[in-house]
Formats: structure tokens, C-alpha cells, sequence
């Protein structure tokens, strides 16, 4: 994995997106028959802050599928334990973060991209949720940032990516704007991603702020 992590520049931008449109878009298209609806809630021409429940390992090139913006992953540090699986997160675009205490090196990395133009991906949930037909445990890092750098959220439910053999869906929900209010905001964010997927909302409403 590289010190500097990666680069956000248009050549790698360009990259992303060319493998999003010839290789993961077919696959997906092909094997998992994804639909994406929503799309006319996608900005054009600014960065958002694109938040996901979680599902599948596989879940990180649909957003990109779905909206069609390089993306900037937050990726937990946790992931990077395994020098390929580094490897491969840092090439789709990810940045490192520490759940309990980001780090001034992470944040500053992730305004990068911002500046560049490039959206932020994270899984709200911050793990993949382990009970069917449930959202887990919401963290606040993806209000955090929203609200820190002044970028709307984009939410967007993901549904059945984690079965196989199986449709699944990307639905788009519309914009939520930032809001100081982290805890509220967050809850704000599930609560759309309960009504794009059907999912319900956890039973606890303990929040982990990161």
C-alpha cells in the first residue's frame, strides 16, 4: 500500500469510471441482473457524500455503478490488515480511516479528493449487516463529513446484493442536505435507507461516532 495512498487526479478518475462502464457494470449486469433506479437524484457536476447500507463484499463498485462519479471509499482501517486486500482497496479509490480516532493524515487525504471533484463512498452501517431484512448499528462519520465539508447526501439503498442467483437493486433516494446535528442527521439518512430498501431500523438507537 502506498504512504501517500491514492491519487486523485483526472487520469485516475478516468480509470475508475472506464472500469465502472467495461468490466463491473456488465458483470454486474450480466450475473446479477442489478437494476439502479433514481438516477435523476444524482447531481451533476459536485461532489456528494454517497451513503449505502451494507451487504455484500461486493457492495463498493455498485455505488460507483450506480451514479457513475469517481468515488473516494472510506474504508476501515481494519481492511488493510491483508497486504492484497490493501491493494486492491487503495486501487478502487479508498482512504484508511480509524473508527474510534480518524486521523488528521485520513481527513486530509479525503478533502484531497473532495477538491478534486471526487465523491465520497461510505457503508453507514460501517460493516455488512448480519440480519436479513435489517439495518445495523448506523456510525455518524458519513454526517460528520457531510456536514465538515458542506456536501449533500446522497442516499442509496442496496437490496439482495448478497444473495446469489438473485436480482438485487440500487435505488437512489433523494438529496439530504448537511446539518450540524450529527446524531439527528444520521438517523435522518437511515431512515431513507429503510424506505429505499424495506430494511428495517435497528431496535437499538445507540449510535458509534465515527
Amino acid at each position: 500500500m502506498s504512504e501517500n495512498g491514492p491519487i486523485f487526479n483526472p487520469g485516475r478518475a478516468a480509470l475508475q469510471l472506464a472500469t465502472e462502464r467495461f468490466i463491473v457494470r456488465p458483470y454486474y449486469e450480466l450475473f446479477k441482473h442489478l437494476k439502479v433506479s433514481g438516477q435523476e437524484n444524482i447531481p451533476k457536476n459536485i461532489p456528494v457524500v454517497i451513503v449505502s447500507n451494507h451487504r455484500s463484499y461486493w457492495d463498493p463498485p455498485i455505488l460507483c455503478v450506480a451514479t457513475r462519479k469517481p468515488i473516494c471509499y472510506v474504508a476501515k482501517k481494519e481492511l488493510y490488515q491483508h497486504a492484497q486486500l490493501a491493494l486492491l482497496i487503495e486501487l478502487l479509490g479508498a482512504v484508511s480511516i480509524d473508527r474510534q480516532k480518524p486521523s488528521l493524515s485520513s481527513i486530509k487525504k479525503i478533502k484531497k479528493a473532495i477538491k478534486a471533484g471526487w465523491s465520497l463512498g461510505i457503508f453507514i452501517e460501517g460493516t455488512r449487516s448480519k440480519v436479513p431484512g435489517t439495518l445495523g448499528q448506523p456510525h455518524t462519520g458519513a454526517a460528520y463529513f457531510a456536514h465538515a465539508n458542506q456536501l449533500p447526501i446522497l442516499p442509496i439503498g442496496l437490496i439482495d446484493t448478497d444473495k446469489k442467483n438473485s436480482k438485487c437493486f440500487a435505488r437512489i433516494g433523494k438529496l439530504i442536505q448537511p446539518g450540524a446535528d450529527l446524531e439527528a442527521k444520521t438517523w435522518e439518512v437511515m431512515q431513507s435507507l429503510s424506505e429505499l430498501t424495506g430494511y428495517k431500523l435497528p431496535a437499538s438507537r445507540d449510535l458509534e461516532h465515527a
